[in-house]
C-alpha cells in the first residue's frame, strides 16, 4: 500500500519543458505549459483510493515541491506518513514504526503519468480520449504511451484541481490538491534527519542501522 500511494505522490514532481501536440486543446496546452515553467508550490490534499469491490480508504495531508525532484509529502489522516525526496532518493518515514526506508534511486519510480506532469512526456506519446464534464469543469481523459490512462481536471488558474490514475484491476486513485500556492520552496524543507532511536531499512526492507 505504501508504494502505490508513492506512486500518484511522484506524478507531481520535478517539471521540466517540453512541446505538447498541436491537437490538445488549448485550456489543456496551457496548463501544461504552466506546469513546465512554475518553480514550486505547496497544497493541501485529499486522496481516495477506491477498489474494485467498491472500498474506499481516505487520505490526507500536504505536499510541498520544488523542480528536480524534491518533494516533501506527508501524510496526516488516517496515520502520519512522510516521504521526502532530494532530488536523488527518498526517506519514507512511518512515525508511529519508529523507522524510516532509504531509496538510493528514483529510476526505478518513473510511472509514465509522473513523466507526463513533470514535462518529460514527448508530444506524440499523448492522445486525447475524451472530454467530459463533472461539477461544472472539464475532465481530460489522456492516454500516455501505449496503455497508460490519466483523467485530469484543472482549476481556473491552469493549475491540476485533481487527477485520477486506474490500474488493471480497475481501482482508481484520485488525488484532490486544495489550496494549491505557487512559490519557493525553502529547500531545507527537503532535508531529512532521522530521528533518535528509529530503525534505518534499505530498499528491500532490511534493518542497516538502529
Amino acid at each position: 500500500m505504501k508504494f502505490y500511494k508513492l506512486y500518484i505522490c511522484l506524478m507531481m514532481v520535478c517539471f521540466t519543458p517540453t512541446v505538447w501536440a498541436a491537437d490538445l486543446p488549448q485550456a489543456l496546452k496551457d496548463g501544461l505549459q504552466r506546469l513546465s515553467v512554475i518553480k514550486g508550490f505547496e497544497c493541501h490534499f485529499k486522496q481516495s483510493i477506491t477498489y474494485d469491490d467498491a472500498s474506499q480508504q481516505k487520505f490526507q495531508g500536504s505536499l510541498k515541491v520544488a523542480k528536480f525532484g524534491h518533494f516533501r509529502w506527508q501524510y496526516t489522516q488516517p496515520y502520519e506518513q512522510l516521504y521526502v525526496s532530494n532530488g536523488e532518493a527518498i526517506w519514507f518515514y512511518e512515525p508511529d514504526l519508529m523507522q524510516v526506508q532509504y531509496l538510493q534511486s528514483l529510476d526505478g519510480i518513473d510511472p509514465i503519468a509522473m513523466r507526463l506532469l513533470e514535462g518529460r512526456v514527448q508530444a506524440n506519446e499523448i492522445q486525447l480520449l475524451d472530454i467530459k464534464q463533472e461539477a461544472g469543469k472539464d475532465v481530460y481523459h489522456l492516454r500516455i504511451g501505449s496503455n497508460t490512462e490519466l483523467w485530469l481536471s484543472l482549476n481556473e488558474r491552469d493549475l491540476p484541481a485533481w487527477f485520477e490514475s486506474r490500474d488493471a484491476l480497475g481501482n482508481r486513485n484520485r488525488m484532490e490538491l486544495v489550496d494549491l500556492n505557487i512559490r519557493n520552496i525553502d529547500m531545507k524543507n527537503f532535508e531529512f534527519t532521522v530521528p533518535k532511536g528509529v530503525d534505518v531499512l534499505n530498499s528491500n526492507g532490511q534493518i542497516v542501522e538502529r
